[in-house]
């Protein structure tokens, strides 16, 4: 049977090309639908961004109705759709289509950039199906009159994120390293702390250059990305993985921190307790809730290496036997979505 697939598609980072293959594992004849599309310059392109109002958006979403209209698949399956209206929504459902998405922002955090999931949250009521990044937006879900609403917690790609070789047989690049976009939390501080302790840290990612332009973090800047092999060739061989949850998402836990075990680092991370419950602290990996915590944390890593081999092994012992790989989702997902189209 035929589905579309709707996202952005973007390579950086790839959060697609996973789902997409996985749904095709499953039977599925997948066509992709890319949903970027041109803006403004200036301030009119910043709006047009933030709110997804402009010429451009519209004809976006006619363009899918138009494939929808060609091609004639039984599911279309959206990630992240803040582009989209509810009348699109609708439109698709009435010529004969199952509608789901997957949401791995939190639409209705506080913190979220004012504006940017309007649009989705008074269409959310027209969707078949909601799979949902977090626990905690479940009941504002169905609150906002959603037919369906299903936990689907943060997963890892095993064609991105792999063990090539252990962590023994190459140079180690640094004693930290965190990989991930800057946020208005205790990151830096904790990323300071670390730097002035005497530790060598590595910082890639988004939005930190603002941030770190006077302090003991300025000499990253300007901080670059890292997707790819890179990413994983970082964070297999650092001494600690660290691993920050977004406030402004209100995460509990995160893609990064599968991510970390699944190319062979150590895990280091904020302490919740979601993140609690998938990996045993002290041995399939670390968290902390102080900065006194995590030095003592990394320093303990560097000085026993055996230590760190045996959390980086068991931690990876741990996620493999789990159920944490996007096919594991996407069987989540195709099991609403078949129960629904055979009825």
């Amino acid at each position: 049977m035929k589905m579309i697939y709707v996202s952005t598609l973007s390579t950086g980072p790839d959060r697609d090309s996973g789902w997409i293959y996985s749904f095709g594992e499953l039977g599925w004849e997948v066509v992709s639908f890319s949903t970027i599309h041109k803006t403004a310059h200036g301030f009119v392109g910043k709006f047009q961004r933030r709110f997804n109002l402009s010429k451009a958006n519209l004809k976006m979403q006619n363009s899918l109705i138009e494939l929808v209209h060609k091609i004639k698949p039984r599911w279309v399956h959206f990630r992240l759709p803040i582009e989209f209206d509810r009348k699109t929504i609708e439109n698709i459902q009435n010529l004969g289509c199952f509608v789901t998405e997957y949401f791995n922002d939190d639409p209705f955090s506080s913190k979220s950039p004012f504006g940017l999931h309007w649009k989705f949250r008074k269409a959310l009521s027209a969707y078949d199906g909601h799979f949902v990044y977090r626990p905690l937006n479940i009941d504002k879900f169905k609150s906002y009159g959603a037919k369906y609403v299903e936990h689907c917690p943060p997963t890892y790609d095993t064609k991105r994120h792999f063990l090539e070789t252990a962590f023994a047989d190459e140079t180690v690049l640094a004693d930290v390293a965190f990989i991930g976009h800057w946020e208005n939390d205790w990151r830096v501080k904790c990323l300071t702390s670390l730097k002035e302790t005497g530790f060598h840290v590595i910082l890639r990612g988004g939005g930190w250059d603002r941030a770190i332009q006077s302090g003991t973090l300025s000499s990253f800047s300007p901080v670059q990305h890292a997707f790819g092999e890179e990413y994983n060739k970082i964070y297999r061989n650092v001494i600690a993985g660290l691993c920050f949850f977004s406030k402004i998402n209100r995460d509990a836990w995160t893609e990064r921190a599968l991510e970390i075990i699944a190319v062979g680092g150590v895990l280091v991370c904020e302490r919740t307790d979601e993140a609690q419950k998938y990996f045993i602290d002290g041995k399939e990996a670390c968290f902390f809730s102080t900065i006194e915590e995590l030095i003592k944390i990394v320093k303990e890593l560097k000085e026993d290496p055996s230590k760190r081999i045996s959390i980086q092994q068991a931690g990876y012992k741990r996620l493999i036997a789990g159920n944490h790989t996007i096919k594991d989702r996407a069987i989540q997902v195709s099991k609403l979505v078949n129960s629904k189209i055979k009825e």
